[in-house]
Order: structure tokens, then C-alpha cells, then sequence
């Protein structure tokens, strides 16, 4: 069979089910994956790797021939069922495993699904650190060939549970108070953790969209989208709630949303996050996405602590706390990783540490997070443009007496106003964050870098 070569992506694999991805597809990337674990890593037989999966009603079929692809390359799977990949990335790292392979489709919608894939201690396989290699394996004569030698299959339980544990060890959890909170998780994976976070920590826990479903009947699985989010708004408000959660469709990325329902933005949890981290790791390095708020950095040096512009992506971001021994990152696409857990999203312990603050404080989080709301922000734009590098050599040519940088595509700095183009990995756009000083300079600033965008 043909396999259509856009369903590898820059973090992973994913697309369309039955059309891209299929039962034959995940045969061959079990097998693909195992042969890149041997030879590309140099693993020798006898090993194991973690296999979880989400709630799509396809996962539990591909799952099941990608554990047949695996066992046919002779290795042995541990399975453990259907995780947040926060708790898939916890059993490689933590019960070290050679690696780990995980269905999911993360935040797209229920016609598509995937594939995760990470070595051990949980470091990413992705596009530059070994997804070319496996779609380069996928069509070898051998990938179709019968195995000698086959794997064995055993399973793992509670590893959500394990997770949310290994994630409070870092949390003084028992001053956490009794708060009122709405969580929607769209029927998807973020249900699971926290379930299992909220019977530690106290909370009076109301639950939205909570079952298991692959269909994902209510919306949408991406708390990104403004429209997924009305629904947790309106109940925040009815209830009173103190904390509104949304999860996405693996659980690894999060919106949070204040007593007013308004959405925290993510420079200010990252930075508020950090500020707390800071009293207790001082002086240490956290990093931060090139297209977040200043304010992140502001909080950084606030608190005393190093602040390391970081690319954009989970398999980036990974390598490069890695190799500067970061202690805590985060993202604009809400994704936030902790150096304690191998680099590895953790979102219950973002959680908790936000509640333990405010706890503390006893004041309500929309006073806490607004006293750190200096700019204004464009979000992120998305322009659809024929030609991404002749787009970014115009705002280059155009802007260069300004403070020029290549974190992840173009940032260029002034004192009152900054933006950041960056091509889309997995999508044919170019996408747009801009901050400035004042409403009336972000949206002056904003017509005038987006018409030289459109060219």
C-alpha cells in the first residue's frame, strides 16, 4: 500500500482515519518504530516499550497492530491502556522503559488520529531526532516480511494515578484550601488525571463533557478555540467558581480560566509558576516561548531567576532544557514541562502549584493574574501566504533597525512594541504574535505588519 507521506508531521504522526491512518498503517510504524529503537539507538534484544492510547473509537484498533508490529520486530510492549500522555510519558521515563509509542490525535477532531512517539527517559522521536528515520523504514521489504523471534505483551495499571502522584512530590499540597472548581475535558483525556488529582488535593470538582467519548459530542477537544471554552465560562459564572480547567484530547495542554471566566494567559501562569519555583530553585534557568508576553521574562527577573528564550514545540523546547538544564518552561499553545519529570508536560502539577498561590494569598486569581497585565497582545494570526521566506525577508528588510532575532522564524524587538512571524510546522501558514505598550499601538502596529504579510 501507498502511505501517504503528509501524516508524518514535525512532532508526529497523524491524519485521517481510515483514509491515512489505518490498522496496516500502524502495523508498519510498530515495526518501524522497533527497528529504530535497535539500530538507530542500539538497543539490543531484550527490551520493552510503553504503548498507551486515548478515547477515539479507532485507538484501540491501532493500538493493536501497532503492538503487532512491535512484537514482530521481537520486542516486548507493556501496555497500558487508555492514559493522558503526561501518564504515558511518566511510565517510559519513570519506570525506564526504551521507549514508548502513543494513539492519539491529540487536540484534532474525531475523524483524525496518530501516533506519539518518544525513547527512553521520554526524549522525543520527532521530526530531527528520528521520525525521518522511521518513515524512511516504513516500506522496507523486512517491515512486511514474518518475524523470527517474537515480542511478548504484559500490562501496567494506575500509571495516571502514579503520575499525579510523581507530580505532587514537588507540591506542598496539604495547604492547598477547599476551592470551587469547573472542569471541562471534552470528553477526552485530561478527565483521567484529573480525576485522580482531585481525590488528593481538596476541591469541590464540577465536571463538564467528563466521559470518555471518541466522538467528542459536545466540541471539539482543543481549549485553544475560543468557542470550546463558552460552556466553562458560563458555569464559572453560575457557580462562582474560583478556577475554571479545559483540557485537550491527550491531556498534556490546558486553558485556565479565573473567577470572572476570563482566560489566564499563558505568559502569566508560566511567569507566576516560575516565581514560585524560583523561592525554592534560586537563581535557576526557566524558559519561555519567543512569542509569549513580555511579561514572562519580566516575572522571571523579578523573581530572581535566568530567563532563556526557548524555539517553539514540545520536541524542541525538550532538547534545549536539556541541554541548559532548565528548570521550567512554557508555551503559548499552553503546554508547560517541569525538569523534575524529564522535561515531560506537566500539567496537575501546574495545577496544584496555581491553587497552592492562591490559597496563600486568599484573594481571587483574577486579582492575582491582572496585577501582572501590562500589554497588549494580539493572540496569534494565522495568514495563509503562497511564499512563508519571501513574507518573513520583507518584515526583516522593513524592521531591521529594530532588535533582530531567529529564536523560531523572525522576532524583532522595539522598546514599545514587539512580533514574532514564524512558519507553521504542520500547517501551510504563517503565524503572527504581536505585544506593544498600549491598545492603540498593538492595533497601529498590527495593519501595518500584517499588510506586509499579505505582500
Amino acid at each position: 500500500m501507498n502511505i501517504n507521506p503528509e501524516i508524518f508531521r514535525a512532532y508526529d504522526v497523524r491524519g485521517l482515519y481510515p483514509a491515512d491512518i489505518n490498522p496496516e498503517v500502524a502495523y508498519r510504524l510498530g515495526r518501524a518504530f522497533g527497528k529504530y529503537l535497535k539500530q538507530s539507538l542500539g538497543k539490543v534484544l531484550p527490551f520493552s516499550v510503553v504503548v498507551g492510547l486515548d478515547m477515539r473509537g479507532s485507538s484501540p484498533f491501532l493500538a493493536r497492530e501497532a503492538i503487532a508490529g512491535l512484537n514482530d520486530q521481537g520486542i516486548d510492549v507493556v501496555e497500558i491502556g487508555k492514559v493522558p500522555a503526561p501518564a504515558f510519558y511518566y511510565a517510559v521515563a519513570f519506570k525506564d522503559y526504551a521507549g514508548g509509542l502513543m494513539v492519539t490525535a491529540s487536540h484534532n477532531p474525531k475523524e483524525y488520529n496518530g501516533f506519539k512517539f518518544c525513547a527512553a527517559k521520554a526524549v522525543p522521536v520527532a521530526r530531527g531526532s528520528g521520525l525521518e528515520e522511521i518513515q524512511s523504514y516504513i516500506s522496507l521489504e523486512e517491515i512486511r516480511d514474518k518475524p523470527g523471534v517474537k515480542g511478548r505483551v504484559s500490562s501496567l495499571e494506575n500509571i495516571a494515578q502514579e503520575y499525579v502522584r510523581q507530580d505532587l512530590a514537588y507540591v506542598n499540597y496539604g495547604k492547598i484550601k477547599k476551592l470551587k472548581i469547573v472542569a471541562d475535558t471534552a470528553n477526552a483525556m485530561g478527565a483521567v488525571y484529573l480525576d485522580e488529582l482531585f481525590k488528593i488535593i481538596p476541591g469541590d470538582l464540577i465536571r463538564l463533557n467528563w466521559e470518555l467519548n471518541g466522538n467528542m459530542p459536545i466540541h471539539e477537544p482543543n481549549p485553544l478555540k475560543i468557542e470550546t471554552l463558552q460552556q466553562l465560562q458560563a458555569v464559572i459564572k453560575n457557580e462562582k467558581a474560583d478556577l475554571g480547567i479545559a483540557t485537550d484530547g491527550d491531556g498534556d495542554r490546558m486553558a485556565l480560566l479565573d473567577d470572572q471566566a476570563e482566560i489566564i494567559p499563558p505568559a502569566i501562569i508560566l511567569g507566576l509558576v516560575a516565581q514560585v519555583l524560583l523561592k525554592k530553585y534560586p537563581g535557576e534557568r526557566i524558559g519561555y516561548d519567543p512569542r509569549l508576553s513580555r511579561v514572562a521574562r519580566e516575572m522571571i527577573l523579578e523573581a530572581g531567576g535566568e530567563p532563556i528564550q526557548t524555539p517553539v514545540g514540545h520536541s524542541l523546547i525538550k532538547a534545549l532544557m536539556r541541554e541548559k538544564n532548565i528548570l521550567f518552561s512554557g508555551e503559548l499553545s499552553s503546554h508547560y514541562y517541569f525538569r523534575e519529570n524529564y522535561n515531560f508536560e506537566s500539567p496537575a502539577f501546574v495545577i496544584a502549584q496555581l491553587l497552592l498561590l492562591r490559597s496563600g494569598l486568599d484573594i481571587p486569581l483574577s486579582e492575582i493574574w491582572q496585577s501582572h497585565k501590562k500589554y497588549y497582545h494580539s493572540g496569534e494570526i494565522n495568514f495563509e501566504v503562497s511564499d512563508k521566506q519571501a513574507a518573513l525577508e520583507r518584515l526583516e528588510t522593513k524592521y531591521a533597525d529594530g532588535r533582530v532575532s531567529k529564536p523560531d522564524g523572525l522576532k524583532v524587538e522595539y522598546d514599545d512594541w514587539w512580533f514574532n512571524a514564524r512558519p507553521s510546522n504542520t500547517e501551510p501558514f504563517l503565524r503572527l504574535n504581536l505585544e506593544a505598550d498600549t491598545e492603540e499601538l498593538m492595533k497601529q502596529r498590527l495593519g501595518e505588519v500584517s499588510l506586509l504579510i499579505k505582500g
